[in-house]
C-alpha cells in the first residue's frame, strides 16, 4: 500500500512521533509556511498544527517538508551518478551506520537520516549537505522529475519516532572519516559561492551570501546579480534561481527586470525552466499571510 504524500495525511502522525512537519508546495516543493525555521528549534503545539492543516488547502495541493532539528542528522547527498552514490552508499553504511531512514526522490540522489551523537552542525560539503538543528528536507510528496512520490524503501518516520534507537547516532568524528573517504572516491563539486579571496580565511559563502557580498562591493544589485547567474553551474542551479529571485523580492525589483536578467545571464536553464522561474517569483509575492503560529512540545495526556 503507498503511504500518502500530502501535508495533512501524514503531518499529525510524524508529530506523534517527534518529527517536525510543516506544508510544501507540491509543485515546486518550495516552503509554504513563512516561520517555518522555527520548527528546527522546538515541536508544534497540538493545536497549531490542527489550524495550519485546516488552513494549508486543498491537500493536495501541499507535500510535506520536515524541519530538522538538533537532536537529529539529515545528509542530503546529491549525487547524480550511479557509480559515485553507490560508493557513497558503501561508505555511509560503513562509517556512519546502517540507518532505516533512507528517503529516495530522484535516484540515486537520497537523504539518509540519523540521530545527533555530540553537537553535529549544518554545513554544505557539495554535493554533500548535512542539516542538524537548522534546514529541512521533503519527506512526503510528488516528485515531478521522477514521476513517483518521494519513498522510503526501508523504515519510514511515519512508523519510527525522532529518538528510536534503531537510528543511529552519528558523531563528528565519524562524519569527518566519512568525508574524508567519500571525497577520494566522489569529486568535490565547489560552487563559485566557495571562492575565497587573497588574504582572507572565512569558509563557504552561501549563494545569497555572495549575492549580498557582491552588492556591497560593486554598489549594484543588478550588477552583483549577473555575476551569480552567471556563475550558476551543475548542483546549485535551482539554489542560484531562488537566491535571487528572494533577493530581488526582498528590494522590490520588478519582476520585469529580474525576467531580462535571467535571460540575459543565467547560465543554468538547462537544469532550471522558464516555468519554474514563474513559479519561484509567484510563490515570493505577498499573497498569504499565515495565522501567528506558537511553538511548543506537546503534553500527553
Amino acid at each position: 500500500m503507498q503511504e500518502p504524500i500530502e501535508f495533512a495525511a501524514v503531518a499529525p502522525q510524524l508529530a506523534a512521533r517527534g518529527w517536525r512537519p510543516f506544508p510544501g508546495y507540491q509543485e515546486t516543493k518550495v516552503p509554504a509556511m513563512r516561520g517555518w525555521s522555527g520548527l528546527n528549534r522546538a515541536a508544534w503545539e497540538c493545536t497549531d498544527l490542527v489550524a495550519a492543516i485546516d488552513e494549508y488547502q486543498p491537500p493536495e495541493a501541499f507535500c510535506c517538508c520536515v524541519a530538522v532539528q538538533p537532536e537529529i542528522v539529515a545528509i542530503d547527498l546529491d549525487i547524480t551518478n550511479p557509480e559515485h552514490a553507490a560508493a557513497a552508499a558503501t561508505l555511509a553504511d560503513q562509517f556512519l551506520g546502517i540507518t532505516p531512514l533512507v528517503r529516495i526522490g530522484l535516484a540515486p540522489k537520497c537523504v539518509r537520516v540519523y540521530r545527533n551523537g555530540d553537537g553535529v552542525r549544518s554545513r554544505k560539503l557539495h554535493p554533500l549537505e548535512i542539516f542538524a538543528g537548522s534546514g529541512q528536507f521533503v519527506a512526503y510528496g510528488w516528485h515531478k522529475k521522477a514521476e513517483r512520490p518521494y519513498c522510503w524503501p526501508n523504515g519510514s518516520p511515519l512508523n519510527l519516532n525522532a529518538d528510536s534507537n534503531q537510528i543511529p547516532t552519528v558523531t563528528r568524528l565519524q562524519l569527518d572519516r566519512f568525508t574524508n573517504e567519500l571525497f577520494k572516491l566522489v569529486p568535490r563539486r565547489l560552487p563559485p559561492t566557495g571562492h575565497r579571496h587573497a588574504g582572507k580565511v572565512s569558509g563557504p559563502q552561501t549563494i545569497s551570501e555572495r549575492l549580498r557580498m557582491l552588492t556591497v562591493r560593486y554598489g549594484s544589485w543588478q550588477y552583483a546579480a549577473r555575476i551569480v547567474l552567471s556563475e550558476a553551474t551543475d548542483g546549485c542551479r535551482n539554489e542560484t534561481a531562488w537566491a535571487v529571485v528572494t533577493s530581488a523580492a526582498g528590494r522590490g525589483i520588478p519582476e520585469d527586470v529580474v525576467w531580462q536578467l535571467f535571460k540575459k545571464h543565467f547560465s543554468g536553464w538547462e537544469g532550471f525552466s522558464e516555468s519554474e522561474l514563474a513559479s519561484a517569483i509567484e510563490r515570493t509575492r505577498p499573497v498569504h499571510q499565515p495565522s501567528a503560529m506558537r511553538f511548543h512540545a506537546c503534553e500527553e495526556a
